[in-house]
């Protein structure tokens, strides 16, 4: 990536997920303009002297409506402007501070979506930076926060052939110099603060179609499908229906797998049988967030709810099982979510590939009915369930790279866990079954994969995938 990109990204986290962000509203064919105007509001992490705080970055360039494979794309009238928050004002007031200058060097990433109508995936090409002109000094207010603006220079960016090439803004350092009422420096005289993409912000700023080139095969040279002017995404019912807490975006993503049941050999799907779609997870994103371990980690909470049919729930599925490996077993099981489910993602953000490690956990309750052995209904009532909560813990590994790989919050993937099935409660209608359940079902070693799709963000569709994908199971 080179040197510039070691001292500028110092501390900083490519957090990039959808190929369709920031793009809506690029116009299409021989009447097209030959600029056109391109702005994100983007949440960043930035870690003060005085604390990590969020601060509100707005950025805006012209772009070409449209690149050629091998030309320079050159942005101009580019404003990078930056809102400090009440906290930090305060902190250097405290310093003795009454006006602040400084300057922003924010890193963008340029690359090329290799196809629009097969796999979009996006093939990182270089990094460049674009940094602020000298602006005057701003006074601080007596309360309350204080935004400061600067035009800034983009070098020109090339491009590979492909389909569309992409802008996306990625770290920022800020280069504060708060003064005194005479005019004096503080202690410190300068602060240079570097800041992390976050709360849901997804960088892309956008994709320009490219012209003059070969594009990947079945690709149409036009940006894919949900950047088109007008487009207007249909969200699943319930899709981002979660109370929502400190920068959290409502968000939900679908959810598949499978559930083992060692003692019968078998394991149940998650979900039910096409064209049925499976439950809906309801996602908080990124509610707040933290550094860690000197600065090389970035640690996300996120908030989660099971959605389906208006419970917090996966659907009731049947599944068929062989007890003691010859007689056949059939159940319908219901797994209801009774707490809500905990993410907490911890990435590395000082190199390539940015590896991510994301826990899960929440309390779930196992109940059966429709019991069926060998053909023969078993009577097991309506209150058959595990007679305490079960703890569902599970993790996802993978890179915030361009594009992402394995499992991260926002572009979904595998998430596996080993559950243990508490003995069983409430089973039989004229006989107690408690025992027959138990001894066929309660243990360990309980192999559980849920397969999560990518994230829609119903407040924000042009910045997530909507509607959002259901994805296969994997086993």
């Amino acid at each position: 990536m080179g040197s510039r990109r070691g001292s500028a990204l110092s501390g900083t986290l490519v957090i990039v997920a959808g190929v369709l962000a920031g793009t809506a509203g690029i116009a299409l064919g021989v009447s097209a303009p030959t600029t056109k105007k391109v702005s994100a509001d983007l949440a960043y992490l930035c870690s003060f002297p005085s604390g990590d705080h969020v601060v509100g970055v707005d950025i805006a360039a012209t772009l070409p409506a449209s690149a050629a494979a091998g030309k320079p794309v050159q942005p101009t009238g580019v404003r990078i402007s930056a809102g400090l928050s009440r906290q930090v004002v305060a902190d250097l007031a405290r310093l003795g501070a009454t006006s602040i200058a400084g300057s922003a060097a924010l890193t963008v990433e340029t690359g090329v979506i290799r196809s629009t109508t097969g796999p979009a995936g996006t093939k990182r090409a270089l990094t460049t930076e674009w940094r602020s002109q000298a602006r005057p000094a701003v006074p601080l207010p007596k309360s309350g926060g204080v935004r400061l603006a600067w035009p800034a220079m983009a070098p020109a960016a090339r491009a590979d052939s492909g389909a569309a090439m992409t802008f996306t803004a990625a770290g920022l350092v800020l280069r504060l110099r708060p003064a005194k009422a005479d005019g004096t420096a503080t202690t410190p005289a300068t602060q240079q603060v570097a800041c992390v993409l976050g709360a849901g912000m997804h960088g892309r700023l956008a994709a320009i179609p490219m012209t003059g080139a070969r594009p990947s095969a079945g690709a149409s040279g036009a940006p894919p499908p949900l950047a088109r002017s007008g487009h207007k995404a249909k969200f699943p019912k319930g899709c981002g229906k979660i109370k929502t807490s400190g920068a959290g975006v409502p968000t939900c993503g679908y959810v598949t797998g499978f559930s083992d049941v060692a003692k019968l050999f078998g394991a149940a799907p998650l979900q039910p049988m096409p064209p049925a779609k499976p439950a809906l997870v309801n996602v908080d994103f990124a509610e707040h967030f933290k550094f860690a371990h000197a600065h090389t980690k970035l640690i996300e909470y996120s908030t989660a709810e099971l959605y389906y049919k208006g419970r917090h729930q996966l659907p009731p599925v049947t599944a068929t099982f062989l007890a003691f490996r010859f007689v056949p077993v059939t159940a319908t099981v219901l797994l209801t979510e009774l707490t809500p489910i905990r993410i907490v993602s911890t990435s590395g953000i000082k190199a390539p590939p940015y590896p991510i490690f994301v826990r899960t956990s929440s309390k779930i309750s196992i109940r059966i009915s429709a019991v069926k052995v060998n053909g023969v209904p078993l009577k097991v009532g309506p209150q058959c369930r595990t007679v305490r909560p079960v703890r569902l813990v599970l993790i996802g590994r993978g890179d915030n790279t361009i594009p992402p790989r394995g499992y991260t919050v926002s572009t979904g993937g595998p998430l596996t866990g080993m559950l243990t099935i508490p003995p069983f409660a409430g089973c039989g209608v004229s006989e107690n079954l408690n025992p027959l359940l138990t001894g066929s079902i309660s243990g360990s070693g309980n192999f559980v994969k849920l397969t999560q799709g990518k994230l829609c963000g119903p407040s924000q569709p042009s910045n997530w995938t909507c509607p959002p994908p259901v994805r296969e199971p994997q086993r």
